[in-house]
């Protein structure tokens, strides 16, 4: 089959990249999930550097009040709020295609493999940034304890605690380099995270578990059910599904599996549905309260 290389391929490349790279980067981005992150804010074209969202604190009691009384006066000053600010950041990312990928290449190819640099980097970018803001901001530590270097950070946080913005969709230019007879595509997004917290641990936990192949104390069930009993006991809020959120590394994921197949045991006894799931598949969805997803991104403790 040919393939034409011509002006009219490279403007049909441009076009199925503008309308495929949104797709692409949201489906590989993970804190886009609703789910994840429930409060998603876009306001593109509407102008300003950042969102100011307001926060109050998760009131606990009520006050009698007398007739004919001031109610604000007599309860309702914890309701005072404060705001969180999503500060947003461009992040960018390149790709050159030289003519002679153009030439020599199937059309498909050449575009997706293209989508796949822009849209992943911008996607990894983009949980980065979202992972060193709850870094930042979670600070309790429900796992174990250890020197920060041999230890990563997963965390457990209401789908509600936790704020994307966005002033900038993926998207991308391009240019024809004729010194280098190269096609550059340059893409970039704007957005920014804020935890909605006051303070931020009432809507988020942290668990320091060992990074995979480590030596160190592994974490295992009970830091999830603890980070579950901390989130309930501040009344933060559950998803849809009724449960908190949990982002966990894969070595934190190796070592609840090892727990809870009792892998390394001399003798496997009987187990539970949880434990023969990730016995047989070392896949397990809902645990303690969780819906578990695994991310590569998870930063260092140190």
């Amino acid at each position: 089959m040919a393939y034409s290389t011509g002006s009219d391929t490279i403007a049909q490349m441009l076009a199925d990249i503008v309308q495929d790279l949104v797709p692409y980067t949201l489906d590989k981005t993970l804190l886009t999930n609703q789910a994840i992150v429930s409060r998603q804010i876009n306001v593109e074209g509407q102008g300003g550097s950042q969102i100011r969202i307001p926060v109050a604190t998760i009131p606990t009691d009520a006050a009698d009040v007398a007739e004919g009384g001031s109610i604000i006066a007599a309860a309702n000053s914890n309701l005072t709020p404060i705001a969180a600010n999503i500060v947003f950041q461009k992040r960018g990312v390149g790709s050159d295609v030289t003519q002679e990928s153009v030439e020599d290449g199937l059309y498909d190819q050449i575009v997706g493999s293209t989508l796949d640099r822009l849209s992943g980097t911008l996607a990894t970018a983009s949980d980065i940034a979202g992972f060193v803001k709850m870094k930042a901001d979670f600070t309790n530590n429900d796992g174990v304890t250890g020197a920060n270097a041999d230890f990563k950070q997963s965390f457990v946080f209401s789908p509600s605690g936790v704020a994307m913005g966005q002033a900038r969709s993926p998207s991308v230019n391009h240019w024809f380099n004729p010194n280098k007879d190269v096609h550059e595509f340059r893409a970039t997004v704007r957005n920014g995270f804020a935890t909605l917290g006051t303070p931020a641990n009432d809507v988020g936990r942290t668990i320091k578990s060992r990074k995979l192949g480590g030596t160190q104390a592994a974490a295992n069930v009970e830091a999830l059910a603890t980070s579950v009993a901390n989130l309930r006991e501040d009344s933060a809020l559950v998803g849809l599904d009724g449960n908190y959120v949990a982002v966990i590394d894969s070595g934190y994921e190796l070592d609840l599996n090892k727990q809870l197949s009792q892998a390394g045991s001399t003798t496997i006894g009987a187990l539970s549905d949880v434990g023969n799931n990730a016995l047989r598949n070392a896949i397990f969805s809902i645990l303690a309260g969780c819906t578990l997803y695994r991310s590569n991104l998870l930063p260092f403790a140190d």
